[in-house]
Protein backbone atom coordinates (compact mmCIF):
# COMPACT_ATOMS: atom_id res chain seq x y z
CA UNK A 1 0.00 0.00 0.00
CA UNK A 2 0.98 3.72 -1.02
CA UNK A 3 1.73 5.70 2.07
CA UNK A 4 0.52 8.91 1.66
CA UNK A 5 1.97 11.65 3.57
CA UNK A 6 0.95 15.80 3.93
CA UNK A 7 2.55 18.43 5.98
CA UNK A 8 2.15 18.14 9.52
CA UNK A 9 1.06 21.93 11.32
CA UNK A 10 3.96 21.55 13.22
CA UNK A 11 6.24 21.42 10.32
CA UNK A 12 6.78 17.58 10.54
CA UNK A 13 5.03 14.97 8.13
CA UNK A 14 2.08 13.18 8.96
CA UNK A 15 2.01 9.30 7.60
CA UNK A 16 -1.66 9.28 6.86
CA UNK A 17 -1.99 5.41 6.26
CA UNK A 18 0.16 4.71 9.12
CA UNK A 19 -0.90 7.92 11.73
CA UNK A 20 2.31 8.19 12.65
CA UNK A 21 3.84 11.55 12.79
CA UNK A 22 7.13 12.09 12.52
CA UNK A 23 9.31 15.61 13.18
CA UNK A 24 12.82 15.91 12.36
CA UNK A 25 14.57 16.45 15.22
CA UNK A 26 17.93 18.31 13.58
CA UNK A 27 19.95 20.67 14.85
CA UNK A 28 23.18 22.70 14.44
CA UNK A 29 23.29 24.45 18.01
CA UNK A 30 22.57 21.59 20.25
CA UNK A 31 22.94 18.03 20.45
CA UNK A 32 19.80 16.81 19.43
CA UNK A 33 18.69 13.09 19.16
CA UNK A 34 17.97 12.70 15.14
CA UNK A 35 14.49 9.99 16.38
CA UNK A 36 11.42 9.45 15.01
CA UNK A 37 8.31 10.71 17.60
CA UNK A 38 5.57 8.71 17.03
CA UNK A 39 2.07 8.82 18.88
CA UNK A 40 0.38 5.80 19.43
CA UNK A 41 -2.11 4.86 16.75
CA UNK A 42 -4.39 3.59 19.54
CA UNK A 43 -5.04 6.77 20.85
CA UNK A 44 -5.19 10.35 20.37
CA UNK A 45 -2.85 12.58 22.82
CA UNK A 46 -5.38 14.74 25.16
CA UNK A 47 -4.01 18.20 25.81
CA UNK A 48 -5.69 19.51 28.94
CA UNK A 49 -5.79 22.59 31.19
CA UNK A 50 -2.65 24.39 30.30
CA UNK A 51 -1.40 23.40 27.31
CA UNK A 52 1.95 24.28 26.06
CA UNK A 53 1.66 26.28 22.49
CA UNK A 54 3.12 24.12 19.71
CA UNK A 55 4.56 21.25 21.77
CA UNK A 56 4.43 18.03 20.18
CA UNK A 57 5.11 15.42 23.18
CA UNK A 58 8.21 13.29 23.41
CA UNK A 59 6.31 9.88 22.67
CA UNK A 60 8.64 7.50 21.90
CA UNK A 61 12.16 8.26 23.06
CA UNK A 62 11.98 7.28 26.79
CA UNK A 63 15.12 4.88 27.08
CA UNK A 64 17.47 6.00 23.61
CA UNK A 65 20.35 7.15 25.05
CA UNK A 66 23.88 8.09 23.90
CA UNK A 67 25.84 5.21 24.80
CA UNK A 68 22.92 2.83 23.97
CA UNK A 69 21.01 3.10 20.76
CA UNK A 70 18.38 0.30 20.57
CA UNK A 71 18.61 -0.18 16.94
CA UNK A 72 19.90 1.07 13.62
CA UNK A 73 16.21 2.19 12.52
CA UNK A 74 17.02 4.87 15.69
CA UNK A 75 20.53 5.32 15.79
CA UNK A 76 21.70 8.31 17.15
CA UNK A 77 23.42 11.21 15.43
CA UNK A 78 24.63 13.83 17.29
CA UNK A 79 26.21 16.81 14.85
CA UNK A 80 29.93 17.11 15.73
CA UNK A 81 29.79 21.19 15.83
CA UNK A 82 28.69 21.36 20.13
CA UNK A 83 28.97 19.33 22.49
CA UNK A 84 26.32 18.55 25.13
CA UNK A 85 25.90 19.88 28.54
CA UNK A 86 23.97 17.23 29.71
CA UNK A 87 26.66 15.88 31.71
CA UNK A 88 26.29 18.44 33.48
CA UNK A 89 23.03 17.76 35.21
CA UNK A 90 22.62 15.33 38.24
CA UNK A 91 20.59 12.21 38.11
CA UNK A 92 17.05 11.71 39.61
CA UNK A 93 16.42 9.15 41.79
CA UNK A 94 13.33 7.73 43.33
CA UNK A 95 12.17 8.85 47.01
CA UNK A 96 9.52 7.39 47.30
CA UNK A 97 8.31 3.81 45.77
CA UNK A 98 5.06 2.48 45.06
CA UNK A 99 3.40 0.49 47.28
CA UNK A 100 4.27 -3.34 46.30
CA UNK A 101 0.71 -4.28 45.39
CA UNK A 102 -1.79 -2.33 43.99
CA UNK A 103 -5.82 -2.64 43.84
CA UNK A 104 -7.22 -1.97 40.39
CA UNK A 105 -9.31 0.50 39.71
CA UNK A 106 -12.34 0.02 36.48
CA UNK A 107 -13.10 2.31 33.98
CA UNK A 108 -16.82 1.66 35.52
CA UNK A 109 -16.06 2.74 38.54
CA UNK A 110 -15.71 6.35 37.64
CA UNK A 111 -18.80 7.61 37.72
CA UNK A 112 -19.99 5.67 40.89
CA UNK A 113 -16.67 5.87 43.43
CA UNK A 114 -13.84 8.05 44.12
CA UNK A 115 -10.38 7.09 42.42
CA UNK A 116 -8.10 4.56 43.69
CA UNK A 117 -4.82 6.54 43.47
CA UNK A 118 -1.35 4.37 43.11
CA UNK A 119 -0.36 4.50 46.72
CA UNK A 120 3.55 5.23 47.89
CA UNK A 121 5.79 3.65 50.56
CA UNK A 122 5.05 6.29 53.04
CA UNK A 123 8.22 8.63 53.65
CA UNK A 124 8.99 11.61 56.03
CA UNK A 125 11.46 14.14 55.56
CA UNK A 126 12.10 16.58 57.48
CA UNK A 127 9.05 17.74 59.08
CA UNK A 128 7.26 16.69 55.58
CA UNK A 129 5.24 13.67 54.81
CA UNK A 130 5.09 11.76 51.38
CA UNK A 131 2.14 8.57 50.73
CA UNK A 132 2.70 8.73 46.58
CA UNK A 133 5.65 7.95 44.10
CA UNK A 134 8.42 10.41 44.87
CA UNK A 135 11.07 11.51 42.80
CA UNK A 136 14.31 13.53 43.92
CA UNK A 137 14.77 16.34 41.63
CA UNK A 138 18.53 17.89 41.52
CA UNK A 139 18.50 21.38 41.74
CA UNK A 140 20.52 21.63 38.75
CA UNK A 141 16.94 21.26 36.35
CA UNK A 142 15.74 24.13 38.68
CA UNK A 143 18.17 26.60 38.83
CA UNK A 144 18.89 27.29 35.14
CA UNK A 145 17.16 28.93 32.13
CA UNK A 146 16.60 25.37 29.90
CA UNK A 147 12.59 24.02 30.09
CA UNK A 148 12.71 20.18 31.97
CA UNK A 149 9.74 17.64 32.00
CA UNK A 150 9.31 14.87 33.39
CA UNK A 151 6.98 12.37 32.02
CA UNK A 152 5.30 9.03 33.53
CA UNK A 153 4.59 6.21 31.66
CA UNK A 154 3.18 2.85 33.27
CA UNK A 155 5.34 0.15 31.76
CA UNK A 156 5.18 -3.95 31.78
CA UNK A 157 8.58 -5.28 33.45
CA UNK A 158 11.57 -5.85 31.71
CA UNK A 159 10.90 -9.40 30.48
CA UNK A 160 13.96 -12.27 29.75
CA UNK A 161 14.54 -10.89 26.26
CA UNK A 162 15.10 -7.12 27.14
CA UNK A 163 11.97 -5.88 25.32
CA UNK A 164 9.87 -3.73 27.82
CA UNK A 165 6.03 -2.45 26.53
CA UNK A 166 3.46 0.27 27.76
CA UNK A 167 1.58 -1.05 29.75
CA UNK A 168 -2.19 -1.91 28.04
CA UNK A 169 -3.63 -0.21 31.62
CA UNK A 170 -4.22 3.16 31.23
CA UNK A 171 -2.44 5.65 33.22
CA UNK A 172 -4.61 8.27 34.08
CA UNK A 173 -4.13 11.66 36.29
CA UNK A 174 -8.08 12.71 38.06
CA UNK A 175 -6.81 16.23 39.74
CA UNK A 176 -4.56 18.11 38.36
CA UNK A 177 -4.55 20.94 41.66
CA UNK A 178 -1.95 23.51 41.23
CA UNK A 179 0.62 22.13 39.33
CA UNK A 180 2.16 24.34 36.60
CA UNK A 181 1.58 22.01 33.85
CA UNK A 182 0.15 18.80 32.94
CA UNK A 183 0.42 17.40 29.55
CA UNK A 184 -2.05 13.53 28.88
CA UNK A 185 -0.77 11.41 26.06
CA UNK A 186 -1.07 8.07 24.74
CA UNK A 187 2.24 7.24 26.55
CA UNK A 188 2.15 8.56 29.94
CA UNK A 189 1.47 12.51 32.02
CA UNK A 190 4.34 14.79 30.95
CA UNK A 191 5.06 17.19 34.11
CA UNK A 192 6.88 20.46 34.08
CA UNK A 193 9.86 20.76 36.60
CA UNK A 194 9.58 24.07 38.49
CA UNK A 195 10.42 25.01 41.85
CA UNK A 196 6.26 25.25 42.66
CA UNK A 197 6.29 21.71 42.11
CA UNK A 198 9.44 20.31 43.93
CA UNK A 199 9.62 20.99 47.56
CA UNK A 200 12.19 21.88 49.99
CA UNK A 201 13.54 18.74 50.17
CA UNK A 202 14.08 18.69 46.44
CA UNK A 203 11.28 16.12 46.52
CA UNK A 204 8.20 16.16 43.05
CA UNK A 205 5.60 14.17 44.48
CA UNK A 206 2.79 12.12 41.41
CA UNK A 207 -0.05 11.80 43.30
CA UNK A 208 -3.60 11.51 42.04
CA UNK A 209 -2.11 9.23 39.46
CA UNK A 210 -4.98 6.08 38.81
CA UNK A 211 -4.05 2.98 36.33
CA UNK A 212 -7.51 2.07 34.94
CA UNK A 213 -7.27 -1.63 33.91
CA UNK A 214 -7.40 -2.99 30.83
CA UNK A 215 -9.84 -6.29 31.54
CA UNK A 216 -9.23 -10.05 30.17
CA UNK A 217 -12.10 -9.01 27.58
CA UNK A 218 -10.56 -5.30 26.78
CA UNK A 219 -7.63 -7.38 25.71
CA UNK A 220 -8.58 -8.67 22.97
CA UNK A 221 -9.73 -6.17 21.10
CA UNK A 222 -6.78 -3.69 22.22
CA UNK A 223 -4.02 -5.67 19.64
CA UNK A 224 -0.64 -5.95 19.76
CA UNK A 225 1.34 -4.47 22.47
CA UNK A 226 3.20 -0.89 21.92
CA UNK A 227 7.43 -0.94 22.76
CA UNK A 228 8.46 1.19 25.42
CA UNK A 229 11.66 1.89 23.64
CA UNK A 230 10.20 3.08 20.41
CA UNK A 231 6.32 3.57 20.46
CA UNK A 232 5.72 1.34 17.63
CA UNK A 233 2.94 -1.84 17.80
CA UNK A 234 5.27 -4.52 18.37
CA UNK A 235 3.69 -7.81 15.34
CA UNK A 236 2.97 -10.66 16.95
CA UNK A 237 2.32 -9.63 20.98
CA UNK A 238 -1.07 -9.93 20.65
CA UNK A 239 -2.53 -13.37 21.68
CA UNK A 240 -5.92 -14.69 20.57
CA UNK A 241 -6.34 -16.29 24.71
CA UNK A 242 -6.17 -13.12 26.82
CA UNK A 243 -4.54 -15.52 29.49
CA UNK A 244 -2.23 -16.13 28.06
CA UNK A 245 -1.04 -12.87 26.77
CA UNK A 246 -1.25 -11.89 30.67
CA UNK A 247 1.00 -14.71 31.13
CA UNK A 248 3.34 -14.25 28.48
CA UNK A 249 3.85 -10.52 29.32
CA UNK A 250 3.79 -10.57 33.35
CA UNK A 251 0.67 -8.00 33.24
CA UNK A 252 -0.36 -8.26 36.27
CA UNK A 253 2.74 -6.91 37.12
CA UNK A 254 3.92 -2.82 36.17
CA UNK A 255 6.32 -0.27 36.83
CA UNK A 256 6.54 3.18 36.76
CA UNK A 257 8.80 5.08 34.28
CA UNK A 258 9.97 8.16 35.13
CA UNK A 259 12.19 9.95 32.18
CA UNK A 260 13.23 13.61 31.87
CA UNK A 261 13.31 15.52 28.43
CA UNK A 262 14.45 18.91 27.92
CA UNK A 263 12.12 21.36 25.38
CA UNK A 264 14.95 22.84 23.51
CA UNK A 265 12.63 24.66 21.34
CA UNK A 266 8.68 23.94 18.90
CA UNK A 267 8.69 20.33 18.78
CA UNK A 268 12.34 19.58 19.83
CA UNK A 269 13.03 17.94 22.74
CA UNK A 270 16.11 16.00 23.99
CA UNK A 271 16.00 12.84 26.24
CA UNK A 272 18.07 13.24 29.47
CA UNK A 273 17.21 9.98 31.71
CA UNK A 274 15.10 7.52 32.09
CA UNK A 275 14.60 5.67 35.82
CA UNK A 276 12.50 2.45 37.08
CA UNK A 277 10.22 1.92 40.18
CA UNK A 278 10.29 -0.94 41.74
CA UNK A 279 7.61 -3.76 40.63
CA UNK A 280 3.98 -3.23 41.54
CA UNK A 281 1.71 -6.80 41.75
CA UNK A 282 -2.03 -6.28 41.46
CA UNK A 283 -3.84 -6.89 44.15
CA UNK A 284 -7.78 -8.36 43.37
CA UNK A 285 -10.08 -6.93 45.67
CA UNK A 286 -11.15 -8.34 48.81
CA UNK A 287 -7.96 -11.12 48.25
CA UNK A 288 -7.40 -13.37 50.80
CA UNK A 289 -4.86 -12.70 53.21
CA UNK A 290 -3.35 -16.13 53.67
CA UNK A 291 -2.73 -16.13 49.89
CA UNK A 292 -0.48 -12.97 49.69
CA UNK A 293 1.74 -13.41 52.76
CA UNK A 294 2.58 -15.80 55.56
CA UNK A 295 4.11 -13.08 57.77
CA UNK A 296 1.85 -11.36 60.19
CA UNK A 297 3.13 -9.73 63.21
CA UNK A 298 -0.48 -9.63 64.71
CA UNK A 299 -1.63 -13.77 64.24
CA UNK A 300 -4.47 -15.37 67.33
CA UNK A 301 -5.98 -18.16 66.62
CA UNK A 302 -7.39 -19.22 69.90
CA UNK A 303 -5.93 -23.00 70.29
CA UNK A 304 -5.57 -23.47 73.43
CA UNK A 305 -9.01 -25.40 75.50
CA UNK A 306 -7.25 -23.59 78.62
CA UNK A 307 -9.40 -20.79 79.18
CA UNK A 308 -7.09 -17.98 79.59
CA UNK A 309 -3.39 -19.18 77.98
CA UNK A 310 -4.74 -17.98 74.26
CA UNK A 311 -6.29 -14.73 75.37
CA UNK A 312 -2.71 -12.96 76.35
CA UNK A 313 -2.45 -10.15 73.94
CA UNK A 314 -5.76 -8.98 75.29
CA UNK A 315 -6.85 -6.75 77.84
CA UNK A 316 -10.60 -6.89 79.53
CA UNK A 317 -12.29 -3.40 79.38
CA UNK A 318 -14.49 -3.18 82.66
CA UNK A 319 -17.39 -1.79 83.95
CA UNK A 320 -20.29 0.43 82.68
CA UNK A 321 -18.50 3.13 80.59
CA UNK A 322 -19.75 6.68 80.84
CA UNK A 323 -23.78 6.38 80.40
CA UNK A 324 -23.61 3.03 79.30
CA UNK A 325 -20.46 3.63 76.85
CA UNK A 326 -22.56 6.18 75.41
CA UNK A 327 -25.69 4.43 74.20
CA UNK A 328 -27.57 3.53 77.38
CA UNK A 329 -25.85 -0.14 77.25
CA UNK A 330 -27.29 -2.38 80.21
CA UNK A 331 -24.62 -4.97 80.68
CA UNK A 332 -21.44 -4.75 83.02
CA UNK A 333 -18.45 -5.55 81.62
CA UNK A 334 -16.47 -7.86 83.63
CA UNK A 335 -12.95 -9.85 83.60
CA UNK A 336 -14.88 -13.31 84.51
CA UNK A 337 -12.86 -15.91 82.52
CA UNK A 338 -15.40 -18.40 83.57
CA UNK A 339 -18.61 -16.93 81.99
CA UNK A 340 -17.81 -13.99 79.91
CA UNK A 341 -14.93 -14.20 77.85
CA UNK A 342 -13.03 -18.00 77.52
CA UNK A 343 -10.92 -20.17 75.06
CA UNK A 344 -13.20 -23.27 73.99
CA UNK A 345 -12.74 -25.39 70.98
CA UNK A 346 -10.43 -23.24 69.51
CA UNK A 347 -12.40 -20.36 69.87
CA UNK A 348 -12.71 -17.11 71.99
CA UNK A 349 -16.68 -17.18 73.10
CA UNK A 350 -17.73 -13.95 74.74
CA UNK A 351 -20.58 -14.28 76.69
CA UNK A 352 -23.32 -12.54 77.77
CA UNK A 353 -25.43 -13.10 80.38
CA UNK A 354 -28.93 -12.52 81.85
CA UNK A 355 -27.69 -11.70 85.61
CA UNK A 356 -27.45 -9.08 87.99
CA UNK A 357 -23.89 -7.99 88.68
CA UNK A 358 -23.24 -4.39 90.25
CA UNK A 359 -26.36 -2.73 89.76
CA UNK A 360 -26.68 -3.77 85.87
CA UNK A 361 -28.96 -6.83 84.78
CA UNK A 362 -26.80 -8.62 82.64
CA UNK A 363 -23.08 -9.33 81.80
CA UNK A 364 -20.55 -9.57 79.22
CA UNK A 365 -16.56 -8.74 78.20
CA UNK A 366 -15.29 -6.05 76.16
CA UNK A 367 -11.86 -7.39 75.11
CA UNK A 368 -9.12 -4.49 73.96
CA UNK A 369 -5.93 -5.68 72.06
CA UNK A 370 -2.54 -4.49 73.68
CA UNK A 371 -1.02 -3.79 70.47
CA UNK A 372 -1.56 -0.72 68.91
CA UNK A 373 -2.13 -0.59 64.66
CA UNK A 374 -1.94 1.41 62.00
CA UNK A 375 -1.64 0.83 58.30
CA UNK A 376 -2.28 -2.54 57.07
CA UNK A 377 -4.71 -5.26 56.59
CA UNK A 378 -6.96 -6.87 59.62
CA UNK A 379 -9.06 -10.10 59.11
CA UNK A 380 -11.54 -11.68 61.69
CA UNK A 381 -13.52 -14.44 61.60
CA UNK A 382 -16.31 -14.99 63.70
CA UNK A 383 -20.33 -16.16 63.90
CA UNK A 384 -22.68 -13.32 65.66
CA UNK A 385 -25.51 -14.08 68.34
CA UNK A 386 -29.37 -13.62 66.98
CA UNK A 387 -30.96 -12.98 70.15
CA UNK A 388 -32.70 -9.26 69.87
CA UNK A 389 -31.47 -6.76 72.64
CA UNK A 390 -27.78 -7.57 71.51
CA UNK A 391 -25.53 -5.41 69.73
CA UNK A 392 -21.50 -7.14 68.72
CA UNK A 393 -19.00 -4.72 67.13
CA UNK A 394 -14.86 -4.86 66.38
CA UNK A 395 -14.07 -1.01 66.23
CA UNK A 396 -11.03 0.35 66.16
CA UNK A 397 -10.24 3.49 68.84
CA UNK A 398 -7.59 5.85 68.75
CA UNK A 399 -4.64 4.53 71.45
CA UNK A 400 -3.66 8.36 72.27
CA UNK A 401 -5.62 11.78 72.18
CA UNK A 402 -3.99 13.65 68.80
CA UNK A 403 -6.41 15.87 67.78
CA UNK A 404 -9.10 18.22 68.55
CA UNK A 405 -10.26 18.83 72.36
CA UNK A 406 -12.27 15.90 73.12
CA UNK A 407 -10.93 11.81 72.60
CA UNK A 408 -14.47 11.39 70.44
CA UNK A 409 -15.05 12.12 67.62
CA UNK A 410 -12.11 14.20 66.79
CA UNK A 411 -9.95 11.25 66.99
CA UNK A 412 -11.88 8.59 65.20
CA UNK A 413 -13.32 5.44 65.37
CA UNK A 414 -13.52 2.90 62.52
CA UNK A 415 -16.47 -0.01 62.94
CA UNK A 416 -15.62 -2.61 60.52
CA UNK A 417 -18.37 -4.62 61.79
CA UNK A 418 -21.38 -3.78 63.57
CA UNK A 419 -24.25 -5.87 64.20
CA UNK A 420 -27.96 -6.23 66.42
CA UNK A 421 -29.58 -9.22 67.14
CA UNK A 422 -33.17 -7.37 66.02
CA UNK A 423 -31.53 -7.51 62.31
CA UNK A 424 -29.83 -10.40 62.24
CA UNK A 425 -29.10 -10.61 58.55
CA UNK A 426 -28.00 -6.77 58.55
CA UNK A 427 -23.99 -6.16 58.96
CA UNK A 428 -23.19 -2.41 59.00
CA UNK A 429 -19.90 -1.04 58.69
CA UNK A 430 -18.93 2.97 59.42
CA UNK A 431 -15.90 5.65 60.32
CA UNK A 432 -16.68 8.27 62.87
CA UNK A 433 -14.78 11.93 62.37
CA UNK A 434 -15.05 15.31 64.16
CA UNK A 435 -16.79 16.15 60.86
CA UNK A 436 -18.26 13.11 59.68
CA UNK A 437 -20.68 11.36 63.03
CA UNK A 438 -24.32 11.39 64.51
CA UNK A 439 -24.26 14.72 66.13
CA UNK A 440 -23.80 16.22 62.54
CA UNK A 441 -26.13 13.62 60.93
CA UNK A 442 -23.76 12.80 57.89
CA UNK A 443 -21.75 9.60 59.65
CA UNK A 444 -20.71 7.81 56.52
CA UNK A 445 -21.37 4.20 56.49
CA UNK A 446 -23.37 1.37 54.28
CA UNK A 447 -24.88 -1.96 55.13
CA UNK A 448 -24.85 -5.49 53.36
CA UNK A 449 -26.84 -8.56 53.24
CA UNK A 450 -25.48 -11.58 55.15
CA UNK A 451 -28.30 -13.98 55.28
CA UNK A 452 -26.66 -16.47 57.29
CA UNK A 453 -24.47 -14.43 59.91
CA UNK A 454 -25.38 -15.93 62.91
CA UNK A 455 -25.32 -19.39 61.66
CA UNK A 456 -21.96 -19.65 59.46
CA UNK A 457 -18.72 -17.99 60.61
CA UNK A 458 -17.40 -15.11 58.65
CA UNK A 459 -14.79 -13.20 57.24
CA UNK A 460 -14.79 -9.71 58.07
CA UNK A 461 -11.87 -7.52 56.32
CA UNK A 462 -10.60 -4.47 57.13
CA UNK A 463 -7.93 -2.88 54.58
CA UNK A 464 -6.35 0.68 56.03
CA UNK A 465 -3.69 2.46 54.30
CA UNK A 466 -2.70 6.36 54.39
CA UNK A 467 -5.33 6.89 52.01
CA UNK A 468 -8.52 5.36 52.82
CA UNK A 469 -10.11 2.67 54.64
CA UNK A 470 -12.27 -0.11 52.90
CA UNK A 471 -14.35 -2.76 54.48
CA UNK A 472 -15.21 -6.03 53.42
CA UNK A 473 -17.16 -9.38 54.47
CA UNK A 474 -16.47 -12.91 52.54
CA UNK A 475 -19.54 -14.48 52.66
CA UNK A 476 -18.18 -18.00 51.25
CA UNK A 477 -14.92 -19.89 52.38
CA UNK A 478 -14.95 -20.45 48.74
CA UNK A 479 -15.33 -17.14 47.05
CA UNK A 480 -12.58 -16.05 44.88
CA UNK A 481 -13.40 -12.02 45.71
CA UNK A 482 -15.03 -10.85 48.99
CA UNK A 483 -17.55 -8.10 49.29
CA UNK A 484 -17.34 -4.19 49.76
CA UNK A 485 -19.14 -2.49 52.91
CA UNK A 486 -17.67 0.46 52.76
CA UNK A 487 -14.56 3.17 50.92
CA UNK A 488 -13.81 6.32 52.90
CA UNK A 489 -11.38 8.56 51.08
CA UNK A 490 -8.77 10.81 52.73
CA UNK A 491 -8.88 12.63 49.73
CA UNK A 492 -6.26 15.62 50.89
CA UNK A 493 -8.75 16.55 53.68
CA UNK A 494 -7.64 17.61 57.23
CA UNK A 495 -7.12 15.37 60.06
CA UNK A 496 -11.05 17.00 60.83
CA UNK A 497 -12.05 14.29 57.86
CA UNK A 498 -9.31 11.69 58.21
CA UNK A 499 -8.08 11.57 61.94
CA UNK A 500 -6.77 7.76 61.13
CA UNK A 501 -2.97 8.44 60.74
CA UNK A 502 -1.95 7.67 64.33
CA UNK A 503 -2.20 4.30 65.72
CA UNK A 504 -5.31 2.52 67.26
CA UNK A 505 -6.06 -0.40 69.33
CA UNK A 506 -8.84 -2.80 68.22
CA UNK A 507 -11.73 -3.65 70.51
CA UNK A 508 -14.04 -6.74 70.22
CA UNK A 509 -17.16 -6.66 72.33
CA UNK A 510 -21.02 -7.90 72.92
CA UNK A 511 -23.29 -5.76 74.43
CA UNK A 512 -27.20 -5.51 75.46
CA UNK A 513 -29.98 -3.03 75.34
CA UNK A 514 -29.39 1.30 75.00
CA UNK A 515 -29.98 3.28 71.74
CA UNK A 516 -28.24 0.84 69.03
CA UNK A 517 -29.27 -2.84 70.51
CA UNK A 518 -32.66 -1.58 70.94
CA UNK A 519 -34.17 -2.20 74.81
CA UNK A 520 -36.67 -5.25 73.44
CA UNK A 521 -34.74 -8.01 74.71
CA UNK A 522 -35.22 -11.94 74.23
CA UNK A 523 -34.29 -12.45 77.91
CA UNK A 524 -35.63 -15.99 77.57
CA UNK A 525 -32.67 -16.91 74.98
CA UNK A 526 -30.00 -15.50 76.75
CA UNK A 527 -27.09 -16.61 77.03
CA UNK A 528 -25.72 -14.85 73.88
CA UNK A 529 -22.39 -16.07 72.61
CA UNK A 530 -20.39 -14.16 70.05
CA UNK A 531 -17.46 -16.52 68.39
CA UNK A 532 -14.87 -15.45 66.93
CA UNK A 533 -12.18 -18.40 65.44
CA UNK A 534 -9.53 -15.52 64.96
CA UNK A 535 -8.17 -11.89 64.05
CA UNK A 536 -5.06 -11.49 62.10
CA UNK A 537 -3.68 -8.30 61.10
CA UNK A 538 -0.51 -7.87 58.35
CA UNK A 539 0.96 -4.83 58.18
CA UNK A 540 1.63 -2.60 55.22
CA UNK A 541 4.44 -3.78 52.99
CA UNK A 542 8.31 -4.36 53.44
CA UNK A 543 9.47 -1.19 54.30
CA UNK A 544 6.21 0.21 54.66
CA UNK A 545 4.64 1.95 58.38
Amino acid sequence: MKSLKKNHPYGGIMDASTGLQQLSLKSTETNIAELALSQSPLSTPGVRDSPISGTVPPDSFAVISHSNPLNSEYRLSCPKQQKSNIQNLRNIEIFAQPQPTQRPFYASDINDRPPRYIRGVHKELNGKTYNYPAVRIPDTYLNSNRIFYIRVTLTTVELKDGRRYIHPNSLEIMNRGNRSEILSYSTGILYRITGNDVDSNEIMTFDNLVAIKCKQSQLEDYGDLISFQTGKKCPNTAKSDPKQMIANYQLQKSQLAFSVFERVSQGRWQHIETIFSDVMQEEKEGQNMRTISAKSVFYEKFRSTNKTSEVNQWEFVQGTGENGWGTGQKQYYTVNVDKNARCENGRVIIEARKENYKGCEYTSARLRSKQSFRYGRFEIRAKLPSIKGTWSSFTLLPAVHTYGHAMWPDNGEINLMSHVGRDPTTIRSSVYTKSNNPSQNNTPFNTTKIPDATIHFKTYTLIWSPDEIEMFVRLNDGDKDDRRILIWEKQDRDWQFWPFDQEFHLEIFLAVGGNVAGNEIDDHQFPARLEIEYVRFKPMGEGEE
